[in-house]
């Protein structure tokens, strides 16, 4: 009996990955959730609200350069205790909506800045990534009109969040030869 079992071949092994992170990794997508640890902050923090805008405002930024639409920057402070600022963009196609919420994403990452949940990805209509602190809203042209989260917020103050060290510059029309 012990020579049959020399010959025949190991019990095969397992695969350590499940079919769902095969899937992920082959299509690249992001975890719906970085490992975020579970102490919540303080909202009297010093630089908690500051770092907060700032990367909200970097966000917007970020979203600009690679061609987001309509961006607005919501200041929510003073209209719910849950979030203090929402980043809306619309993207015009759901491969920019993906580049853009993945752009977003890796910024954020190399400020350690580690999102609490990213949903709506796959269809591209509504990206939402949540940051806790903000929030980043990318939607589709239809979506946005739809769920007009501007409207919904109305009173929120809106705040800029453009760099004046980077504003774009327009080009001067030139002459005419009339003239």
């Amino acid at each position: 009996m012990a020579d049959l079992h020399e010959t025949m071949s190991p019990t095969p092994q397992p695969n350590p990955r499940t079919t769902a992170e095969t899937k992920r990794l082959a299509r690249r997508e992001h975890e719906a959730q970085d490992d975020v640890p579970h102490t919540a902050a303080a909202r009297t923090t010093p630089d908690r609200v500051a770092r907060a805008l700032e990367h909200a405002r970097r966000c917007a930024r970020i979203a600009d350069d690679n061609r987001g639409k309509e961006i607005l920057l919501l200041d929510l402070r003073g209209a719910t205790p849950l979030v203090d600022f929402f980043v809306i963009i619309t993207a015009a196609s759901r491969r920019l909506s993906h580049a853009i919420a993945d752009e977003i994403d890796h910024e954020m990452k190399q400020l350690h800045e580690l999102k609490l949940g990213m949903e709506g990805s796959e269809e591209g209509r509504w990206v939402l990534i949540d940051y806790g602190d903000f929030v980043v809203h990318v939607f589709s042209p239809e979506a946005r009109e739809y769920y007009a989260l501007e409207e919904i917020w109305g009173d929120a103050p809106r705040l800029e969040w453009q760099d004046p060290a980077r504003a774009k510059l327009v080009p001067a029309p030139e002459p005419s030869a009339d003239a």
